[in-house]
């Protein structure tokens, strides 16, 4: 909830001389409230799974959260190249 709020918050910004400014408060807040989800996710994962296979699904958190970073990182190169030859 935290991370859809300011989410959607720093994308209202407003101002011309504050842009930059409520941009980094509701950013902070954003990526503080993502940093908390990483290690409750596989604490998740680790309770809630049988011990055979709690292991791989560590794995797979880990993994997921590598492959999105590098995901999200393409998905802005693909973006700003669009936009750059748009305009």
């Amino acid at each position: 909830m935290i991370k859809v709020l300011f989410s959607i918050t720093s994308r209202l910004s407003f101002g011309a001389l504050g842009v930059i400014t409520t941009l980094y408060f509701f950013r902070f807040w954003h990526d503080f409230s993502i940093d908390g989800g990483y290690p409750l996710s596989t604490t998740i994962m680790s309770e809630y799974t049988y011990k055979k296979t709690c292991d791989a699904f560590i794995a797979a958190v880990f993994t997921m959260q590598g492959l999105t970073i590098l995901t999200g990182g393409m998905v802005t190169i693909i973006v700003s190249a669009t936009f750059k030859n748009r305009f």
